[in-house]
């Protein structure tokens, strides 16, 4: 054996590997064979014989090979080479061996767990390989390192890995092999350390375990196959083989255990640490629960590196290790003691907790330590902390009291969330008749009439106005409310139907009156008047913005939409109005020139009076209310225009000549004087309505306000709008003249002009061939349009198909039919669809059906074929019983030719034809059934094809439906959709024809399933027959072998009988001689009459007795002829069993083969 050894460690490395004393440093566990109890967890990647049979040359004597089989199928077999092999417990003569020719072949154990790698050893059976890796893994298998590389020419076999000694610890290299020598199929030892190549790196043994030694996993990847020789004919096998495998090791425990502890299974080396140094876990990975007041270390030589109790005072059990604390006591001290007991908290649990104080009576680091604190938690300032030296309680802010329990003065609501302790008290100052509340609650002491937690609220039949200081008396009418409650803020009463105001003493809103004698209704407009509707005494109606009237049902001036909407007119009013204005100013500069009016006797043309009374009215509504600046300057805009106009009229008067009066001017002054009669009277309502009024909480007085501002604007509005009214009469008067000397004259020119032009354009023709596709070429004029309909008569035949329509009426009668169409063809391809999904559906089920058929047929065949393995295991147990007992020398010889008889002429339930006959429908069966895997894959691409499709067809339907809706668009659009809809009802057709087929090939599988478990059931069938017979030469058997038993014994007998009369014949023959002797010596003649006698009756029985022995040793010998005969008989025909033997082996390994084909088919 070549030796390879890789683990020459210095003496301080073995002797640490070894050191069992803890006191001194870092100590480690005795070294076991790791694979011991876990072969189960070692895995090849190639193992030769798993599936059959395989023949490997090797070299044998001097230029002569052997070769031997491998077969693995049965691991106990001698034949078998499986990676059990290799444990140290296996045996003798046993390996594990690859298949031929592998290169890339891998050994891995998975060890579940971390262990401690001392040596390797590999024992290599046959070539060994040219090259290979070893790995470890920490992470049990997810990633690998490289311990060492080994090759013979490490070059060229891992050309990128350094061949030097490695200087530093993440390093590693490839080792050089050593040649084989002449004979690569010797056995070869392999023997690694990890610590080996690292042994000129200046650090502890120690230190290196932790760094190289440790192992979750390892793996040999075999990387290159070693070169054999080559001999002339048949060529050497290659392969891997490896006699012994050892991993020598323990469990890693960091120096910190002499001891693995034993695990409940067979394993030689367990996993668990037996820790000691304070620390604790699988591998003595972290330190004892109270032991974390230093940082975990691994020990090293002459440093245990123990961990440190952290200092809980005794009371704690745990505690965990903080850097920053470690970092911040100069590295002296880093436990935190964790869950603190006793009442104490802290890191070092040397406080007391939060609601206790130290135990004056007792120490720290004893169990009453703390005792429970008398301050209160939620008034305390540090929650409940007394004071250490003193046991004063600190009272937050808000509170009081040697125990700080309750509020103080003015103050409620104790609690421990509150920073201040209690909350100030919020009572009102109008409602309360103190400061002081509840301490608890909260409740502050009312005053009468006032109630609720800070006396903010009146109490029932009473309000509180907005100015006042007190609740008052609603005031409700008792006949005309329907309680003595009202609104707290605005006193409003609530009011019977019939009666309003706040105390229900007024008329409703929208009437005006005497309650009690009756309210008429407003006859104003409800949708131009203000909520209330019209003033409750005068019944004035009361206009909102922007709209004037009596009923307040005209929009005012500025406001040009339709009435009640009366929105502001648009910009370009105000600008027609301004030039409006500019006119009316021109024909005042030009009013000199013309002469005085003539004298009215009635003096209805008289404005002056009226105007001048207009003035004062005007001047007594700006001196009695208060106008906002802009109503303020339309109001002195509407009395310096009136003056004007006065002072014109007198100027107009006086030169103007006699002019016919206007008749509307009038009607507008009436209006404007009806307009501030009503500006008067709302004037005065609003006046006694302020007067009155009593209520001026905010959400009164902001009513007021508004209403007030309301009213105001619309009296400046109607203040404008009178100040506007002469303007619109000069200007009427003005546009008359206009009417007259300008209108009327270029209207006149502009229809003859209209006339010339309407008789030659525009011409109709062009816009009604695109209208409604006329076909009329003359020209077709508004005033000229003779020669033909301009457009097809009622009833004209429509555009069809592939017609060139022209005009948006044909197109659109097109269009609909088109889309009539559309729907159509989309109502028949949605029924398409529906029965292609419902048959999609059904094909679903059927193929369902037929796996599970398959699936039946599978669980027959197996269950079939074991039933077969068991009969033929039967059969033969019974043919070999038949050949031991036909070729037992003790066997009855005519019970042996009984037997042998009644098997020659044993029938069989069917004929060996007929056996054959069924084979061979099985096998044509067999090859004829579908694959019914094949089948299914090849049916689920066809079935997601119709899925598509159908999903198309859907799509299609959906876009054909949106186009419908949409038959604005083109008519290409409905030529591209009916082309897309024809086409996808091809693609649905196809997928049920496709849904189709595939019905029919499951059908036609069904049908051949059926024929299977038919013939499957016959030859079980025919198995049960013949399991009487086997019963039947079990019985002549077990007869036959007791008949032998008997003849053995009667054999045996019958020998004993001769032996004994063989000696009794000697005997007698001896006597004879003596007597003879003594007969001669006597000499006597008397008596010799009766000697004589005696000596002839004893020869005659002798001779008798001799015949007797001759004659059975005669039969005895004819009776081993017969036996000879017998038994070469029974050879015979023991011949003929043997050769029924293996046709019936041979037909149950075709009926194995054929169930396995069969249960292969299955989806």
């Amino acid at each position: 054996m070549n030796v390879v050894s890789f683990s020459s460690l210095p003496a301080v490395a073995v002797a640490a590997s070894t050191n069992n004393d803890c006191s001194r440093g870092a100590c480690y566990p005795p070294m076991g064979d790791l694979l011991l109890g876990r072969g189960h967890q070692l895995h090849a990647s190639s193992t030769c014989g798993l599936t059959g049979s395989e023949i490997y040359c090797t070299p044998y004597q001097q230029w002569r090979m052997k070769c031997c089989p491998c077969d693995s199928r049965n691991p106990s077999s001698f034949l078998a080479h499986t990676v059990q092999n290799v444990l140290a417990t296996a045996g003798p003569d046993k390996w594990w061996q690859t298949k031929k020719d592998v290169n890339a072949v891998t050994l891995q154990l998975d060890l579940h767990s971390l262990f401690q790698l001392d040596n390797l050893f590999l024992n290599f059976k046959g070539p060994r390989p040219d090259a290979f890796v070893i790995e470890r893994t920490l992470d049990n298998g997810k990633t690998w390192q490289p311990a060492l590389y080994m090759a013979s020419d490490c070059r060229s076999a891992f050309p990128e890995v350094s061949t030097t000694v490695p200087r530093a610890m993440d390093q590693t290299y490839c080792y050089s092999l050593p040649p084989t020598g002449p004979n690569p199929y010797r056995d070869h030892m392999i023997q690694f350390s990890p610590l080996q190549q690292y042994m000129y790196i200046p650090l502890s043994t120690g230190q290196k375990i932790e760094k190289t030694s440790g192992l979750t996993g390892l793996r040999v990847r075999l990387t290159d196959l070693g070169e054999v020789p080559h001999y002339p004919g048949r060529s050497l096998t290659k392969f891997y083989a490896l006699k012994e495998m050892r991993v020598i090791g323990t469990c890693m425990c960091h120096g910190h255990a002499n001891r693995c502890l034993p695990d409940a299974s067979s394993m030689q080396v367990g996993a668990r640490c037996e820790c000691q140094h304070n620390t604790a876990g699988v591998n003595c990975e972290r330190c004892a629960d109270l032991y974390n007041d230093l940082p975990w270390r691994p020990a090293e030589e002459g440093y245990t590196h123990t961990c440190k109790r952290c200092e809980c005072n005794n009371h704690a059990q745990r505690c965990r290790f903080d850097q920053a604390v470690y970092e911040a006591s100069g590295r002296r001290s880093g436990g935190v003691c964790e869950g603190c007991m006793h009442h104490t908290t802290g890191p070092k649990c040397d406080q007391c907790a939060p609601g206790y104080q130290p135990n004056p009576r007792s120490r720290m680091d004893h169990p009453d330590a703390c005792i429970r604190c008398v301050c209160s938690a939620e008034g305390s300032a540090n929650g409940g902390q007394c004071d250490d030296s003193t046991g004063v309680c600190q009272c937050k802010a808000n509170v009081e009291g040697p125990r700080c329990d309750r509020c103080k003065r003015g103050y409620y609501g104790l609690s421990a969330s509150n920073s201040l302790g209690c909350t100030k008290c919020p009572c009102s100052s109008d409602g309360s008749r103190s400061n002081e509340c509840h301490p608890e609650t909260g409740q502050c002491p009312c005053r009468a009439h006032f109630h609720g937690l800070t006396c903010e609220l009146c109490s029932k039949g009473y309000w509180k106005p907005a100015l006042g200081n007190g609740c008052e008396p609603c005031g409700c009418d008792p006949t005309k409310s329907s309680s003595d409650t009202c609104d707290q803020w605005t006193g409003q009463c609530q009011c019977r139907p019939g009666f309003g105001g706040r105390t229900c003493s007024e008329c409703p809103d929208n009437a005006y009156g005497d309650p009690l004698i009756g309210c008429r209704p407003c006859q104003c407009s409800f949708g131009g008047t203000l909520p209330e509707g019209c003033d409750k005494r005068t019944g004035a109606c009361l206009c909102r913005l922007g709209v004037t009237g009596p009923r307040c049902d005209t929009c005012s001036r500025g406001h040009c939409d339709s009435f009640p909407t009366c929105e502001s007119c648009p910009s370009c009013f105000f600008t027609l109005d301004d030039q409006l204005r500019n006119l009316t100013r021109g024909l005042e500069r030009l009013s000199p020139s013309f002469p005085s009016p003539p004298v009215d006797p009635s003096g209805s043309g008289n404005f002056g009076p009226r105007i001048r009374a207009l003035e004062s009215r005007l001047n007594q509504i700006r001196r009695s209310i208060s106008l906002s600046p802009n109503s303020v300057r339309q109001l002195n805009e509407a009395l310096s225009q009136l003056s004007r106009l006065r002072d014109q009229i007198h100027q107009v008067n006086g030169e103007l000549a006699p002019l016919e009066l206007v008749p509307g001017l009038n009607s507008q002054l009436n209006r404007i004087q009806t307009l501030l009669d009503g500006l008067s009277v709302e004037y005065n309502a609003k006046k006694d309505a302020l007067t009155n009024s009593i209520s001026t909480n905010n959400a009164g007085a902001f009513s007021a306000i508004k209403n007030a501002y309301d009213e105001s604007t619309n009296a400046a509005k109607s203040v404008e709008a009178s100040g506007k009214t002469v303007d619109q009469s000069a200007a009427t008067r003005d546009d008359t003249v206009d009417l007259h000397n300008q209108v009327q004259m270029a209207n006149t020119r502009d229809l003859e002009k209209l006339n010339e032009n309407l008789a030659s354009r525009p011409d109709l023709t062009p816009t009604a061939k695109q209208a409604c596709g006329s076909v009329r070429s003359a020209p077709c004029t508004p005033l000229n349009c003779e020669g033909g309909e301009l457009c097809p008569a009622e009833g004209a035949p429509p555009c069809g198909r592939g017609e060139n329509c022209v005009g948006a009426l044909p197109l659109g009668k097109r269009a609909v039919g088109d889309a009539e169409d559309v729907k159509t063809k989309v109502e028949r391809l949605n029924e398409k669809i529906t029965r292609a999904a419902e048959q999609l559906q059904e094909t679903q089920e059927t193929t369902n059906q037929v796996r599970r058929s398959a699936e039946k047929l599978s669980n027959e065949m197996r269950q079939a074929r074991n039933d077969l393995e068991a009969d033929l295991k039967e059969t033969r147990d019974v043919v070999k019983e038949l050949k031991d007992f036909l070729s037992d020398p003790s066997s009855n010889l005519t019970h042996i030719k009984e037997v042998s008889d009644w098997v020659l002429n044993a029938k069989l339930p069917v004929t060996l034809a007929a056996l054959k006959r069924k084979l061979v429908e099985l096998k044509d069966l067999a090859a004829g059934l579908p694959d019914s895997r094949a089948v299914l894959q090849q049916a689920e691409p066809q079935l997601d094809t119709a899925r598509k499709l159908l999903k198309e067809a859907q799509d299609a339907r959906d876009a054909a439906l949106g186009v419908k809706a949409d038959v604005d668009g083109l008519l290409e659009g409905f030529n591209s959709v009916e082309g897309s809809l024809s086409g996808f009802e091809e693609k649905v057709q196809d997928s049920m024809d496709t849904i189709d087929d595939l019905n029919d090939i499951l059908t036609k599988t069904k049908a051949q399933l059926t024929p299977a478990e038919t013939i499957l059931g016959s030859i079980g069938t025919l198995t049960k027959g013949m399991k009487p017979q086997l019963a039947h030469i079990k019985d002549l058997l077990l007869t036959g072998g007791q008949f032998a038993q008997n003849a053995d014994e009667d054999s045996t007998r019958a020998k004993e009988e001769a032996d004994a009369a063989a000696k009794d014949l000697l005997a007698l023959e001896k006597q004879l001689n003596r007597l003879k002797a003594a007969d001669a010596n006597s000499g006597r003649g008397d008596g010799a009459g009766s000697a004589g006698e005696r000596l002839k009756r004893l020869q005659e029985e002798a001779g008798s007795l001799a015949q007797d022995t001759g004659d059975m040793m005669k039969a005895l010998a004819g009776k081993a002829d017969s036996l000879r005969g017998l038994q070469d008989e029974v050879l015979k025909k023991s011949t003929k069993l043997h050769g029924l033997e293996g046709k019936l082996q041979e037909l149950l390994k075709n009926l194995r083969t054929k169930a396995r084909v069969l249960s292969m088919c299955q989806g």
